[in-house]
């Protein structure tokens, strides 16, 4: 492995890291908020096992988001959210070692830092109480509110909340994938954001797709980071790669984005190189040197 693939790997790996980190706590928080469901809707007051629309229930309601933020923002979640936030100085240290270990010294473009701020004010509005109470807490809260509002059964509550908040055997629980997939496209699209800046500043032409696959890996993931024949890739082939025309072979496509499945809509060339495969993607697109790319194939693009 080149030194250069070695920072990369480590980069990538920093990455994960900080993703699979903060996501270990979530399905505890999520218990946790159950369990305070529970306990606060346990002398909801019902009729025949029909939640009455009384104004004890309806007191009960007026509380619950309050109690449910306590117990989703405390300590541990501010110290894991700044652990989060300090990851972006070794994501920056990283790829500033990554470009100096291909074209030695450097300058690094002054707008960065602004990047950095601004990715993370984004990571921090998408991760604070206002944003999670809009995606997570509020719809507890209005579950709560249809089923005492019409008179729902109480069991019928009970097993919505859980199938919302735990999530079932195939689908992860609201907390954790809400936050796992802000977590996991903010770290990774600031890196993919830093390296396109700099990438470009310096002219570079080449790429390579990079990062590891797991079972759940999109087709498209999978055949830029397998295929021998996009080991290396030029920038003019963008289009193309984003239209699933890879390697003579043409993937499936989303009819509703014209694009292959799991690609953010709107993706195209020039902003490939931040969406990369798409939401919850980990993998990166690396610049390389044209001197490492076979000569033969350098010639195409001659």
């Amino acid at each position: 492995m080149r030194p250069e693939e070695k920072v990369l790997q480590e980069l990538i790996d920093h990455i994960e890291g900080s993703i699979n980190t903060f996501g270990k706590r979530m399905p505890g928080v999520q218990e946790d908020v159950f369990n305070t469901v529970l306990d606060l809707t346990g002398d909801l007051e019902t009729s025949n096992g029909r939640i009455k629309p009384s104004v004890k229930n309806i007191k009960i309601i007026s509380k619950i988001k309050a109690e449910l933020n306590k117990v989703i923002f405390n300590n541990e979640y501010d110290a894991e959210l700044e652990k989060l936030i300090k990851s972006y100085d070794e994501i920056t240290k990283l790829q500033n070692q990554y470009f100096s270990t291909i074209v030695g010294r450097f300058t690094v473009p002054t707008v960065l830092k602004e990047v950095q701020n601004l990715a993370i004010e984004g990571l921090v509005d998408a991760m604070g109480r206002e944003a999670i109470s809009a995606n997570f807490v509020s719809p507890i809260r209005d579950i709560l509110v249809k089923n005492v509002t019409t008179g729902g059964s109480k069991k019928e509550f009970i097993q919505q909340a859980r199938d919302y908040i735990l999530g079932t055997k195939d689908v992860d629980g609201k907390l954790v994938k809400y936050t796992g997939q802000i977590v996991t496209d903010a770290l990774n699209q600031y890196s993919a954001n830093y390296s396109q800046i700099i990438s470009d500043d310096l002219g570079f032409e080449w790429f390579a797709y990079v990062g590891s696959l797991k079972e759940t890996s999109r087709e498209f993931c999978k055949v830029l980071a397998e295929d021998p024949c996009v080991r290396y890739f030029h920038i003019s082939q963008f289009d193309e790669i984003i239209s699933g025309k890879i390697c003579g072979r043409q993937l499936p496509l989303y009819d509703v984005t014209g694009l292959p499945y799991g690609l953010m809509p709107g993706t195209n060339a020039a902003n490939f190189r931040i969406l990369r495969g798409g939401y919850r993607c980990n993998h990166q697109i690396g610049p390389v040197s044209s001197a490492i790319v076979p000569k033969e194939l350098r010639a195409k693009f001659e």
